[in-house]
């Protein structure tokens, strides 16, 4: 028994192991619409979001970085380069995905306001869900913490945005073996994406222009600093002495000052500023005509109102084109080339001593004007002098005033020298320059939104099929006729198909007379046929029908497979699960009827209690009232002297049993009975569970005729069970 006990689970154990691909292809076709289905639903969905995403462009320009570093001529503190070619581009590639750049690029063209409005950048509040978990998952990892955004302007948040968004965008790659550099960026506008790098490009050569024009000339890097600081400071002083005028009352008050004519004193210095302002323009207008060394009557003009000087210049221009018409026609001997030259010559040197005289007039009159602004500042000092009459308060205002006039001649120092200096910058000699700008790109680059769908509908499918086959693979239930007959060792004789009803509606009694259901009618009488097939030697009266666990269906097998022989022979059915009985409230019989515990209890007459079946023509002996000793009533020799008293009268007798791995009952019975018929719920009970039941009958000496499939869908098998059932309607009975 040992032995055949350690061959059976090495069988079993084989068969498992055993990798049937055609089942799992079957299973696949059986899914098919499930899966196509899924495929479908999950690619419109995948499609409704692709077509929600925003089209990326990506614009791109080739820079060209030069190894020269030319230093400015005009700078003695320029520091040197004296590193390798590779280092230099190493480092300017550091420099174009530098932040100072990027964020020289973002303020330019404004890019905070850009992907505000076009949200690009992520709005999500802190108090999200999603930020909370992405907050919970940092604080898990130990990734640093963000600044709350109290701590933090939301113009320094949205500008941090902006430059994260800015760097993934951007991509700068240098070509190798070149002094080239790639550069990309992509954005939602595809004209944003070229203006992002071509101000790039341009910002990084301004950068280093900047720097060596800043190295070049101290004096200019100290005039820039100073300008705006001495005019800041010009216009503090110039405040601090109005209000220190107009805090002591200086003009008008009664404190036993000298007064002064408000008035007068106003335009007195109405009068100075005029001359001042008078003068400077002369002394610029001077300046640039001794600096270019170019006497034009057009700059002369702006100070003289001498209508000469204009119609000496339109003589000149006429003169001089007469001589080109000549000089085209005639050589320089000829009468009317000399005419035309001397006459060309008489008007320029009438015009030259015309210039002169009005240069002579112009020098005269700024010295008239410097005399005149060094008098009126004379009596507009004097005048304040004498409104302060020696007092504390003339130090106070003339240390103010002399303030001023230091600031207000330094400031214009600062101004002159600046428009004099001649600055001598190589500007030709840039570090970079654009191969090719970015132009605006036509068509976007991502996402691929075909290419998108065919991922999703390969990866949707794949996935489905995925799951049925791991789902098929998992299914530790009996299924299919070649699993019962390799893994339990015995005969298939036929299976039960799955019948729909309503919920909580129980299956009619006599479903095997409803000509409505007459495929199942099919399958029980080719259950029926396997039988007999299997008996014609035998004399088997008596066939026992159990399952291994409740709710397998059967007592509804033992129903109407005690019908199918009905239509044969003389048939007994009788309810031996004496624990949970079921044929009598089947068949509609009363609560009191007497059966076969009353029987083997009390000893009452059998044909009492046997009740017939008029519609199946079939008798029925009951399970009788509940009692506690089962197991012992089976086990005596009342029982077996029943079935052979029973085997003279009845052709066949149905005994359906309790499940056999619940109690023990079915065990003495399998004993008693000449055939044992096994049922097996479809994709229900475990393989484990059914094989344990097989071997317990096997070991307790029944014989196993064979194996029923109750409630199997064979709407999925694919032809598995062809045969089994009457499919393609072979059996209908009516005809033409």
């Amino acid at each position: 028994m040992n032995e055949l006990k350690t061959q059976s689970s090495a069988n079993e154990n084989a068969e498992e192991k055993q990798f049937d691909i055609g089942f799992y292809i079957k299973a696949l076709w059986r899914s098919k619409w499930k899966i196509v289905s899924f495929t479908f639903g999950v690619t419109v969905i995948a499609a409704l979001l692709i077509l929600r995403l925003p089209s990326i462009y990506e614009a791109k320009a080739t820079l060209y970085i030069k190894k020269e570093n030319a230093t400015p001529v005009a700078s003695n503190s320029a520091p040197s380069m004296d590193m390798g070619a590779r280092e230099y581009l190493k480092t300017q590639f550091g420099i174009l995905q530098s932040d100072s750049l990027a964020l020289e690029v973002i303020n330019e063209l404004q890019l905070a306001k850009v992907t505000s409005e076009d949200k690009q950048l992520s709005t999500a509040s802190d108090d999200s869900v999603v930020s909370i978990l992405k907050q919970s998952l940092k604080d898990f990892v130990g990734a640093p913490q963000q600044l709350s955004t109290s701590e933090i302007s939301a113009a320094d948040i949205k500008l941090q945005q902006t430059l994260e968004w800015y760097k993934r965008n951007i991509s700068i790659k240098p070509v190798a073996f070149t002094q080239l550099v790639n550069i990309s960026f992509q954005s939602e506008d595809p004209q944003l994406a070229a203006d992002v790098i071509n101000t790039l490009g341009n910002a990084y050569i301004n950068s280093f222009l900047s720097a060596k024009m800043e190295q070049t000339d101290k004096a200019i890097e100290w005039l820039q600093s100073r300008n705006v600081s001495v005019a800041d400071e010009l216009a503090m002083a110039e405040n601090e002495l109005q209000q220190f005028i107009r805090r002591e009352q200086i003009v008008g008050s009664s404190n036993g000052m000298q007064s002064l004519n408000a008035e007068t004193l106003r335009n007195l210095n109405e009068r100075r500023l005029e001359v001042r302002e008078q003068r400077i323009r002369l002394e610029n207008i001077l300046s640039q005509t001794k600096s270019s060394e170019i006497l034009d009557t057009g700059v002369l003009s702006q100070f003289t109102e001498s209508t000469v000087l204009q119609e000496l210049g339109r003589a000149e221009r006429e003169a001089e084109n007469q001589f080109n018409e000549v000089n085209q026609r005639y050589g320089p001997k000829h009468p009317k080339y000399i005419a035309a030259n001397t006459q060309l010559q008489q008007v320029r040197s009438r015009l030259s001593t015309r210039v002169q005289s009005e240069l002579s007039d112009l020098t005269q009159k700024l010295a008239n004007l410097k005399q005149t602004e060094a008098s009126l500042q004379r009596e507009l000092a004097s005048a304040e002098s004498e409104v302060l009459n020696d007092s504390g308060k003339e130090a106070e205002l003339n240390r103010l005033k002399l303030n001023v006039a230091r600031l207000s001649e330094l400031n214009e120092l600062i101004s002159r020298r600046f428009k004099e200096l001649d600055i001598t910058s190589d500007f030709s000699s840039e570090n970079a320059r654009f191969i090719d700008q970015a132009k605006r790109p036509l068509y976007p680059v991502k996402p691929a939104k075909a290419k998108l769908l065919i991922v999703v509908i390969v990866l949707s499918s794949g996935f489905a099929c995925f799951v049925v086959v791991l789902l098929t693979f998992l299914n530790n239930t009996y299924r299919r006729s070649v699993e019962i007959e390799e893994e339990l060792k015995a005969k298939f004789l036929g299976l039960i198909p799955k019948v729909s009803t309503k919920k909580n509606q129980v299956l009619p009694l006599h479903i095997y007379f409803d000509k409505e259901y007459r495929l199942f009618s099919e399958a029980v009488k080719t259950i029926r046929t396997g039988h007999m097939l299997g008996q014609l030697n035998n004399n088997n009266v008596v066939t026992l029908v159990t399952s291994a666990v409740p709710s397998e269906g059967k007592s509804t097998t033992s129903c109407n497979l005690s019908f199918s022989f009905g239509q044969m022979d003389k048939v007994l059915l009788i309810d031996a699960d004496l624990r949970k009985p079921s044929i009598a409230k089947r068949f509609g019989l009363p609560a009191y009827q007497q059966g076969l515990s009353d029987i083997l209890n009390t000893g009452v007459d059998v044909e009492s209690c046997i009740v017939p079946d008029s519609q199946s023509g079939i008798d029925i002996l009951p399970a009788g009232h509940y009692t506690h000793n089962a197991l012992e009533l089976f086990a005596g020799d009342a029982f077996a002297t029943l079935l052979e008293k029973l085997k003279h009268k009845y052709t066949k007798i149905v005994i359906d049993s309790a499940p056999c791995q619940a109690v023990s009952d079915t065990l003495v019975l399998a004993k008693l009975a000449d055939t044992v018929i096994f049922v097996v719920k479809a994709d229900s009970t475990k393989k484990q569970v059914v094989k344990s039941a097989v071997r317990r009958l096997r070991e307790a000496g029944g014989i196993i005729e064979g194996v029923v499939l109750n409630a199997a869908d064979v709407s999925k098998q694919d032809g598995e069970y062809s045969g089994y059932y009457d499919y393609y309607g072979y059996a209908d009975t009516e005809k033409a």
